[in-house]
């Protein structure tokens, strides 16, 4: 691997899978902690040294496909919880992925996220706060939603008001008269 030798899509998707799921552990280890997408993507080839120019969303939910499926099979809480999108939010994959695995549908994906993201840390060994920590969502969001915006409201132009064009009667026929001001009707 590294070689920059061709690799079979099954060969680098299970490769692939055994680094995700190395990162996810360690990520897990810090209250609080998560990696988005494309950071775990980047981390998985580099650690690999299996690289692909394929867009990360075509390959990276079968990859956490298979680290969820593995961690559920362990009986461990769902470490594809800790990968998130720049948004801090899990994916709709991480709903279904988690939903076939427990045969229970998943109302909430995030709510649920946060609950096993908190399971990961306890189980992986993160230091708590010293009241136990609780699950929330995602460091992520909570910076976005924390931040006071530093930008202006956007002011929309006013819209342009209707004119009002009076109506233009023929004197003789009381028919309304046309742009070109001579009648249709007298002419």
């Amino acid at each position: 691997m590294g070689d920059g030798q061709p690799v079979a899509y099954e060969t680098a998707k299970q490769l692939w899978a055994k680094s995700a799921r190395d990162v996810l552990a360690e990520t897990a280890r810090k209250y609080g902690g998560d990696v988005t997408d494309e950071q775990l993507a980047a981390e998985v080839q580099r650690r690999t040294g299996v690289k692909t120019r394929v867009h990360v969303a075509t390959w990276l939910v079968e990859v956490l496909d298979e680290v969820a499926t593995d961690a559920h099979k362990r009986g461990e809480p769902a470490l594809t919880a800790l990968c998130v999108r720049e948004s801090g939010r899990v994916g709709d994959s991480y709903r279904d992925v988690v939903s076939r695995l427990t045969g229970t549908p998943i109302p909430d994906g995030e709510r649920h996220a946060a609950e096993q993201r908190f399971a990961c840390y306890q189980r992986f060994g993160a230091t708590l706060p010293a009241d136990g920590g609780r699950p929330m969502p995602s460091r992520r969001v909570a910076a976005s939603t924390s931040k006071p915006s530093t930008s202006k409201p956007v002011r929309r132009a006013p819209a342009p008001a209707k004119v009002e064009r009076p109506v233009v009667v023929c004197p003789q026929c009381f028919m309304a008269v046309p742009a070109t001001g001579v009648c249709d009707s007298c002419g």
